[in-house]
C-alpha cells in the first residue's frame, strides 16, 4: 500500500504542476514535455540496470496497447486540466481506479477480503468529496464546461492503462515494463506533434516559468509510475490502485497550501473518510 500511497503523491503533485503549465502554455506542450523526459528517465533507468527488454517479447500487444491507451489518457487529462472547472475534473480522474480494479479482480483473480474492499470504497469515496466542490460540481454539470468530456476520456483511459501497466510489470519487471510502456507512448504522440506542431512551438516562447512547470509535473509524474509499477509487480494490484487513487487530495492540498483555495464543508468530510479507508487497507 504503501508504494500506491507514494504513487498518489507523485501524481497529486505532477497534477498540480501541470495544471500551472497548461495555462501557460497549453496542454499538448505541457504532455509532451513531461513524458519524454519520463521516457529518457526510465530509458536511463532500464541501462543501468541491464534488465533484458526481451521480456517484453510474449506481451508485446499488450505493451503497445497500454501506450495506446496511456498517451490517449494523458492527453485528455492534461486537456482537462487545462480548461477546468478542477471540481468537475478531479473527481472524474480519481475514478480510474474503479475499472482497473474490477479488472485486476476479473482477470489476475485477485480476492480482496472484505474489510478491504470496505477500504477501498472509504477511500475511493472519501477522495470525491475532499476533491470535489459539490455546489461547484452541480453548476458544473448542469453548464456543461469543456473539460468535462476529456475528464470522462482520461479516467477511463488511465483505468485501462493502470491495469495493463500493473499487469506488465509483473510479467516483465516493472523496469522492462514501463519502459516499454513509455517508448509506445511517445510514439503514440508523434501523429500529434505532427497534427499540433504550432502548439508545440510553444514551448519555445512559452517562457522558463512555464517550460519549468512542465518539466517539474513530468519528474512528479516518474516519481507516481515507478513507484506505482513496482508496488504492482510486488504487491496486490487491487490494494496498489485503491491507495494511488488519493492523488487528488495532493493536488487539493497543494492548492489550498499555495493557492489560497479555501475548503469547503464536503472536503473536510472527505479528508476523513480517506484516512478512515486507508486505516481500513493497512489493517486488513
Amino acid at each position: 500500500m504503501i508504494f500506491g500511497l507514494l504513487a498518489a503523491a507523485g501524481w497529486g503533485s505532477a497534477d498540480y504542476l501541470a495544471a500551472l503549465a497548461g495555462r501557460r502554455m497549453g496542454s499538448v506542450a505541457t504532455v509532451v514535455v513531461g513524458q519524454v523526459l519520463s521516457a529518457a528517465f526510465i530509458t536511463v533507468v532500464l541501462l543501468a540496470t541491464g534488465d533484458p527488454i526481451e521480456r517484453l517479447g510474449p506481451i508485446l500487444w499488450l505493451v503497445v496497447l497500454n501506450g495506446i491507451c496511456t498517451a490517449i489518457a494523458y492527453a485528455t487529462h492534461y486537456r482537462a486540466l487545462e480548461l477546468g472547472p478542477v471540481a468537475v475534473v478531479s473527481p472524474i480522474g480519481a475514478a480510474f481506479a474503479v475499472p482497473a480494479i474490477l479488472l485486476a479482480v476479473v482477470v489476475l483473480h485477485e480476492r480482496p477480503t472484505a474489510p478491504q474492499i470496505a477500504g477501498m470504497v472509504v477511500t475511493i469515496a472519501g477522495v470525491v468529496l475532499v476533491s470535489t466542490d459539490l455546489r461547484a460540481l452541480r453548476a458544473g454539470f448542469r453548464d456543461r464546461p469543456a473539460g468535462l468530456p476529456w475528464a470522462i476520456v482520461s479516467a477511463l483511459g488511465f483505468g485501462f492503462a493502470a491495469f495493463l501497466l500493473g499487469f506488465v510489470a509483473r510479467r516483465a519487471g516493472w523496469v522492462v515494463g514501463l519502459w516499454g510502456s513509455r517508448m509506445a507512448q511517445v510514439a503514440c504522440y508523434v501523429p500529434l506533434v505532427l497534427v499540433r506542431r504550432a502548439d508545440v512551438a510553444r514551448i519555445a516562447t512559452a517562457g522558463r516559468t512555464a517550460v519549468g512547470l512542465a518539466l517539474a509535473a513530468g519528474a512528479a509524474d516518474i516519481v507516481g509510475v515507478s513507484t506505482y509499477s513496482y508496488g504492482a509487480e510486488h504487491g496486490a494490484l487491487t490494494l496498489v490502485l485503491a491507495a494511488s487513487a488519493v492523488f487528488p487530495l495532493i493536488a487539493v492540498m497543494l492548492s489550498y497550501r499555495y493557492l489560497h483555495e479555501r475548503l469547503v464543508p464536503n472536503q473536510y468530510g472527505g479528508i476523513a473518510l480517506v484516512v478512515a479507508g486507508l486505516l481500513l487497507l493497512a489493517l486488513s
